[in-house]
């Protein structure tokens, strides 16, 4: 299922193997195996494909046919506000924020996935994972906060309520409770 997907995900964005390869940085090869199912990527490259194709990592393998992606846009002006992402350390400037609830959630995994845009391109918008969330309130309480920074005039933000996850096997992962 992950495979097929992937290669509907391309097709509707009108790129070819080779040009999600250099997004991903990885052999056309490697595209082609992953869209006929002899291979999977790993985490990071999973959660790079989410967000460039702005679908929740669950959708892309699990069997179900929705798209997982609500939108925030609240904080859709001009401004933008710096955060630092929980999940790869990067900083950046956003101006507008999407939460992507999990889906075929199990009790181990959080609920969503918030992320910045940061940006817009010919390809879409910029995406960046910020941070997982345990449960939906939290994901909104952090919403409303960044919002408030906003109005606020401050330019930089810390996320408060967002919690680790660690690799729970190749493909899985879960709350990091430590």
């Amino acid at each position: 299922m992950f495979g097929e997907k992937l290669k509907e995900l391309r097709v509707k964005k009108g790129i070819s193997q080779e040009e999600l390869s250099e997004l991903l940085d990885v052999s056309r090869q490697s595209i082609s195996r992953y869209e006929n199912g002899t291979s999977q990527p790993d985490f990071e490259k999973l959660v790079q494909l989410s967000k460039y194709f702005e679908v929740s990592t669950d959708y892309l393998l699990d069997n179900r046919t929705e798209k997982a992606t609500t939108e925030s846009t609240k904080n859709e002006g001009k401004e933008k506000i710096t955060i630092i992402s929980k999940i790869d350390g990067k900083m950046s400037s956003f101006y507008k924020f999407t939460l992507s609830p999990v889906v075929g959630k199990k009790a181990y995994h959080p609920e969503v996935l918030l992320m910045g845009i940061d940006g817009h391109s010919f390809w879409g918008d910029s995406s960046v994972a910020l941070g997982w969330y345990k449960d939906r309130a939290d994901a909104e309480k952090e919403l409303k906060n960044i919002s408030e920074a906003m109005s606020q005039g401050r330019s930089v933000y810390a996320l408060e309520y967002s919690v680790g996850v660690k690799n729970k096997g190749l493909f899985d992962f879960e709350m990091d409770e430590g």
